[in-house]
């Protein structure tokens, strides 16, 4: 059974990671952790020297944080580096993989909702079959 998670970086798909990873374990699962690489990995300014070096290393730091928070974990994983939206990448490895569903934390507020229509959950609902299990952020409640 293989499972897929979308991480971002940001504390729901943080949260997504730890709920995904415990599912994994729990179901003897591979967990198939995905990073899709937007425009809000490079900053800002794409007209700046910096835009592709800061890239790189915002790149960098988001693998660097999926495999400390996968460190301790008994589970099997794989990690996938993906370009293009996030929602038809995810559900392209789900579909690679043929995962029993995808976890995903809850949409941040941020641009890239507003560039892609919507938010990957509920793009990721209309563009594959599998259950999509969303993961909100810690503190999500406290905040409404």
């Amino acid at each position: 059974m293989n499972l897929v998670v979308g991480h971002d970086g940001h504390p729901a798909s943080d949260a997504a990671l730890g709920v995904a990873t415990e599912l994994a374990t729990r179901l003897g699962a591979h967990l198939h952790v995905v990073h899709c690489v937007t425009v809000e990995d490079f900053g800002v300014d794409p007209d700046t020297e910096q835009f592709e070096s800061e890239g790189d290393r915002a790149i960098a730091r988001e693998r660097d944080t999926i495999e400390r928070a996968m460190a301790g974990a008994t589970v099997t994983w794989t990690y996938h580096e993906e370009r293009g939206n996030p929602s038809a990448r995810l559900a392209a490895v789900a579909e690679s993989v043929d995962a029993a569903f995808i976890v995903v934390g809850a949409t941040h507020r941020g641009m890239v909702p507003a560039l892609t229509g919507g938010s990957v959950s509920r793009r990721l609902l209309h563009l594959q079959h599998r259950p999509v299990l969303v993961v909100p952020e810690p503190g999500a409640a406290a905040q409404t």
